[in-house]
């Protein structure tokens, strides 16, 4: 099936969107009034014509008949004195289209009308008598429910039908009207907005304080303020920042600095959703972050196959292991390891289908949910470590591992290549063997060498080495690196990536095993020689991964890499011969682009895991069945049988 081709979500019927852009967002937001505000499809219909008393409208210029893009009617029989709503939908970017689906509001019976472009959306009710009176609301009514009836219960909170699409909403709103060119401060405030969010849903009341009731909605549209709201929710904020929950995220400094109308905006938004119950938020929070925190070489964000797949081959104990990340950044190696804890959990508790597959987190009940997340929170609480150095990125991966029902509080904001000793006094936690798993992938590039020599003489590493003629062994001298003292001259100093190799190794137990990505100019360039000698006179490095050159290219980033996969001998001795796994993965699932990629047959259909053709023109049949297209499952399950006919010398 084309890009260009997509389903029809009231008919199933197939659609070119071939020079119809705004096609994509009309059936974005069928979705949207259908799944989260409940409005049923039989009441939805597309391409109305709008009608002057007996009448069709028509272009006074083409002549051609004026239709509606959605019409939504007051029940099924779809009269056209029925019509309860009008939406227009726009191409992305075009901001007209407000006088024309007011007039189609004219000429029907509609009480509410909506225009929206996908990125923002706007909402009016026609006020009565007045014909062509039309009032601005912040927000759209639920099926059943109407202006000045709004009473929000938790029990009543539906899961996001798109929520990166949500987060990337808003944060274009905020960005838009605070005219900051400061991305992190934007970004801050709304994280900010959705801690409360979290807040709100995670306390006991049966109704939801984050809400906008329309009494304050039209005090805000008039004088752009209303006391009874900012009180409720900048008071919410308060306790947020005060809450045990949140204690080690907040310093108690922060504020809310967007005008109320903007905070009415976001809280109109997100006001009827769950956050705590929609299962791809974890998901939609990392793409959303990787979207505005792209670092030089992939400092911020590793693609979630590539740690999902170092996750299953380490595959850390979830009572038994502590698992820690030196170089966290927003903290996706953590929440693939919460993630993988949560399965095991299921396994433990019986949630698994009549093939012993574990359930989906929207396949459990209410209660099931909450009994995993409440042992992921204690798990993840205990055996949880992470450090990063940027106190931005540390805040975002708290809050995405709150998100993910917890283990925050491990997460601390250092330098992880300072002396042991402080890094040890400042988090508590962080020490000389402190761990029995690392997963990571440590910045790297000359780019941003380390030059201090307070951080350099710690690592034998941070020195210069010599290769003996006579033995071609490197010996290590008595000079820093590139005899750096002072970071003046171009070139001097150690590439990060492998000082962090010597610091992961002093972190791990005996016993310990590791997952790194490193670039492939640490295993094979002539002036690195004396690292790979390092490492393998110290470490059995039993797995070499050699990833596909896009890996990291539609993620900010596109230095070739492999995965080492190493164990720190449990008696400090490495033995003259041990197994080497190799692999080399060629398909990950998405192109250079980033875009999915799904297994088909020589011709070129579609297939599931079977091998039988499914129909590209079922959206549902595709998301349920259609195959990623990944060398990663069959790599997994030839690591299994080298791990199992090994496992003694392994782990």
């Amino acid at each position: 099936m084309s890009d260009n081709i997509i389903k029809d979500y009231l008919t199933g019927k197939q659609i070119d969107t071939t020079h119809k852009p705004e096609e994509v967002i009309r059936q974005n937001y069928l979705k949207v009034l259908h799944q989260e505000y409940g409005y049923p499809i039989e009441n939805m219909a597309t391409e109305v014509h709008i009608k002057s008393g007996i009448s069709e409208v028509t272009d006074v210029v083409t002549g051609t008949p004026k239709r509606a893009d959605i019409v939504i009617y007051k029940d099924a029989k779809k009269n056209y004195d029925d019509i309860y709503i009008i939406v227009e939908c726009k191409q992305p970017k075009n901001e007209v289209g407000e006088v024309q689906v007011k007039s189609y509001g004219n000429c029907t019976t509609a009480s509410i009308v909506v225009w929206t472009n996908g990125e923002n959306i706007k909402y009016w009710e026609r006020t009565k008598p007045t014909k062509y009176g039309y009032k601005p609301k912040l927000y759209l009514p639920r099926y059943g429910e109407y202006y000045g009836q709004k009473k929000i219960l938790k029990t009543e909170l539906k899961p996001a039908t798109d929520l990166q699409l949500k987060f990337k909403k808003i944060h274009n709103n905020i960005y838009a009207n605070t005219q900051s060119s400061d991305k992190t401060r934007v970004f801050n405030q709304m994280l900010y907005l959705i801690f409360i969010k979290m807040y709100d849903e995670k306390t006991f009341d049966d109704e939801c304080k984050f809400y906008i009731s329309d009494l304050e909605e039209e005090e805000i549209l008039k004088n752009g303020e209303s006391a009874s709201f900012r009180k409720r929710l900048f008071d919410m904020f308060e306790e947020v920042k005060r809450s045990a929950l949140f204690s080690d995220v907040f310093s108690g400094k922060e504020e809310i600095e967007l005008l109320e109308e903007q905070v009415a905006y976001v809280v109109s938004e997100l006001e009827y959703l769950s956050l705590l119950y929609t299962d791809v938020k974890g998901e939609a929070f990392q793409a959303f972050i990787n979207n505005y925190f792209r670092g030089d070489a992939g400092q911020y964000f590793t693609p979630d196959p590539i740690k999902n797949m170092m996750v299953n081959i380490i595959k850390p104990a979830p009572t038994k292991d502590t698992v820690y990340d030196p170089a966290c950044g927003s903290g996706g190696f953590l929440v693939s390891t919460i993630n993988w804890f949560r399965n095991c959990i299921k396994h433990r508790l019986g949630y698994v289908d009549s093939n012993g597959t574990v359930k989906e987190d929207s396949e459990l009940t209410r209660v099931e949910k909450m009994l995993v997340a409440s042992q992921i929170k204690d798990l993840a609480g205990k055996n949880i470590l992470g450090t990063d150095f940027d106190n931005n990125l540390t805040k975002i991966a708290k809050m995405y591992m709150i998100m993910v029902d917890d283990g925050h509080s491990g997460i601390f904001t250092e330098n992880s290549l300072i002396n042991l000793s402080e890094l040890q006094a400042k988090t508590g936690r962080i020490k000389e063997e402190c761990c029995n798993v690392i997963l990571t992938n440590p910045p790297f590039g000359s780019k941003g060498k380390i030059s201090r020599k307070d951080i350099l003489e710690n690592y034998d590493l941070g020195y210069r080495w010599k290769k003996e003629q006579d033995t071609g062994i490197y010996k290590i001298t008595d000079k820093i690196e590139k005899n750096m003292l002072g970071g003046k001259k171009k070139g001097d100093g150690q590439i990060p990536d492998v000082l962090f190799i010597e610091r992961c190794f002093h972190l791990l137990k005996p016993g310990g095993r590791m997952g790194i990505v490193l670039p492939d100019g640490d295993l094979s360039n002539q002036t690195l020689e004396y690292v790979r000698q390092w490492m393998i006179e110290r470490m059995l490095v039993v797995g070499v991964i050699s990833l596909p050159a896009h890996t990291f290219i539609p993620f900010g980033a596109g230095p070739k890499s492999s995965v080492l996969i190493c164990i720190k001998p449990s008696n400090g001795i490495v033995p003259e011969e041990y197994p080497v796994f190799f692999g080399k993965l060629q398909k990950i699932g998405y192109d250079v682009r980033g875009k999915v990629q799904y297994k088909r047959n020589e011709k070129g259909d579609l297939i599931d895991k079977n091998g039988d053709i499914i129909d590209e023109t079922n959206e549902i049949e595709i998301q349920k069945n259609a195959v990623v297209d990944s060398d990663i499952p069959e790599l997994l399950e030839a690591w299994d049988e080298f791990y199992f006919k090994n496992k003694s010398i392994l782990w």
